[in-house]
């Protein structure tokens, strides 16, 4: 199992001790939902049909996925971040969404960073992209602060987005505290 330590976060997979809270601290927080479709909370039964199977089957099919976000100093679930296909594409996409509790600290930032990290040096991926709200200036700046770069704005499912990429060649890894936790098995998916 592929899990990543940094600084003040633990990233590893969902497991189901993780669901009330992830429920609760993101897809029950108007807060937090403003910015992630549908644009509102959902129920709990949505959430338990839709939130965790997604999240399981992406990294079953593909081999990595979102994380569960874990802040260290309290040992918190706080939300999600990593990396998942865009809906309907062959490009990858950085997400990221944390518990409102925990905004305004540069861990959006840090998981983010985090993710980039994983998915250019352990998937060697040639290019990763991202997309936020285009009135979320919040998201746009971790996107900013983790070196995409704004590409172009689009239309998805009724909303204008603000695109970012970044490819391989122009990543530049950072002195940031990373550390990879790889079982046998991942390394054997991915060499």
């Amino acid at each position: 199992m592929a899990a990543v330590e940094t600084a003040r976060l633990y990233l590893r997979r969902l497991q189901a001790t993780d669901l009330d809270q992830y429920y609760q601290r993101i897809y029950a927080d108007p807060d937090v939902m403003r910015t992630l479709l549908p644009l509102g909370p959902i129920s709990r039964a949505e959430f338990d049909t839709r939130v965790p199977t997604f999240m399981v089957e992406h990294w079953a099919v593909h081999g990595f996925g979102p994380w569960a976000v874990i802040h260290k100093p309290d040992n918190q679930f706080i939300g999600h971040c990593g990396l998942r296909y865009w809906p309907g594409s062959s490009d990858v996409e950085v997400l990221y969404a944390l518990a409102r509790r925990y905004w305004g600290q540069g861990l959006a930032t840090e998981g983010a960073r985090a993710s980039l990290r994983y998915g250019f040096e352990y998937l060697q991926l040639e290019r990763i992209m991202a997309a936020a709200l285009v009135d979320n200036n919040a998201s746009r700046r971790v996107l900013e602060k983790i070196g995409l770069q704004y590409e172009k704005t689009f239309e998805f499912r009724g909303l204008a987005v603000a695109g970012y990429g970044l490819s391989r060649t122009d990543y530049q890894a950072d002195d940031a505290q990373y550390r990879l936790v790889v079982s046998e098995d991942d390394r054997q998916e991915h060499c």
